[in-house]
């Protein structure tokens, strides 16, 4: 790449950047408040839920109220798939599909964009009519994806909200009953199905799982059986409804396993923290990357001198890492002095630190050695 085009590149990314760094201070400022709010919600949630010791009476006492209850989340209904004979007691009921297909990627060289293409299962469709090259066709899905749930699930004598139930995603593989499969597809499917393990393969001609052809679909089918959970949430009658707390942070939450109340707050706290850092790592990476781009246009200025642009491009992402931690420490510990004060002031002390390292690295880069002359040696 030339030298103007470099630079061209580098001005245009000075724009990104100065969109980047406000950027992430706003997303920082989000998180903080979003996780700050979840906090004390959760720490109210914790002193206020009351646990239903025995799910099979129904409480009427604890109406409206933020309840936790543990027990078997259970159901008679017997869920089926009936074109393929797949019947089960269960919570849910899915099949998943896919086709062998053409997939299109890209990669850019010396400024070129070239399109490969690579066969393999992929779920659902690829859309072929899209690809930049002719003769990678994908053929229609003779087979869509489908799922089903039971209408009533139990918990004692309280009945799970669908929104609790999708919290229930312990799938199993059903194993196949390739009679009752091939039965059930009839005389037409003759000669094209075959079942492998937990996998039901179809092809155009014949099918064939260790060699298969554009088009062939191979379908497994999965099932969410009854189990033991733990439910916290508002009460509403012999249902549950979403428990608002004082500040209106939302529980209505399923969790696998019988576990006290006190251990259900716990998750509710480590989801909350996860995705706090996660969130802050995202915040980080943004900051961090604008202020490059920002010092872009300066590292293109030496690109073109042999070790001194790779140097510069170096002491670049080292500032860009140490002032990305300034800014998002800084906005993180403002955020935390008003609920957690000594938290709040020990970021601000590793803000300092940062910043001091800083100065004493801008320091370090204009000191020049001094140029030995005669008078160096005349005592």
């Amino acid at each position: 790449m030339s030298f103007g085009s470099r630079m061209k590149g580098a001005i245009a990314g000075v724009f990104f950047g100065l969109l980047l760094v406000p950027g992430s201070i706003a997303l920082h400022a989000w998180n903080e408040y979003r996780t700050i709010h979840r906090t004390k919600g959760l720490a109210e949630a914790q002193r206020d839920v009351v646990t239903v010791s025995d799910v099979s009476q129904l409480m009427s006492e604890y109406e409206g109220k933020l309840v936790h209850l543990s027990g078997l989340a259970h159901t008679d209904e017997v869920l089926a798939d009936e074109e393929f004979s797949i019947r089960e007691n269960g919570i849910h009921l899915k099949r998943h599909v896919e086709m062998y297909q053409w997939d299109e990627s890209s990669s850019r060289k010396n400024d070129r964009k070239t399109y490969s293409y690579r066969k393999g299962w992929h779920e659902g469709r690829i859309n072929s009519e899209s690809f930049h090259e002719s003769g990678h066709v994908n053929p229609s899905l003779p087979f869509k994806g489908h799922r089903q749930s039971a209408k009533q699930v139990t918990l004692g004598a309280y009945e799970l909200t669908p929104a609790l139930l999708k919290e229930m995603d312990e799938w199993q593989n059903i194993t196949l009953n390739e009679a009752a499969v091939l039965e059930a597809v009839g005389a037409e499917g003759d000669g094209h199905f075959l079942v492998s393990g937990n996998e039901l393969y179809w092809g155009r001609a014949k099918p064939n799982p260790g060699s298969p052809e554009i088009g062939d679909v191979r379908m497994t089918f999965k099932v969410v059986k009854p189990a033991d959970v733990s439910v916290m949430a508002r009460l509403q009658g012999r249902k549950f409804s979403t428990y608002k707390t004082s500040n209106g942070e939302p529980i209505e939450d399923l969790y696998y396993g019988l576990m006290s109340s006190d251990e259900f707050v716990g998750k509710l706290k480590t989801e909350n923290t996860i995705m706090a850092w996660l969130i802050r790592g995202g915040g980080f990476l943004m900051c961090g990357i604008g202020i490059s781009l920002i010092f872009g246009p300066a590292q293109a200025l030496v690109s073109w001198i042999p070790m001194v642009g790779d140097i510069t491009g170096f002491m670049i992402g080292v500032v860009s890492f140490l002032l990305a931690s300034i800014i998002s420490l800084t906005t993180i510990s403002i955020a935390w002095i008003a609920v957690r004060p000594l938290l709040g002031i020990t970021l601000l002390v590793l803000t300092a630190a940062l910043i001091a390292a800083l100065v004493f690295l801008r320091r370090s880069t204009k000191t020049e050695p001094p140029i030995a002359d005669a008078s160096m040696f005349v005592n």
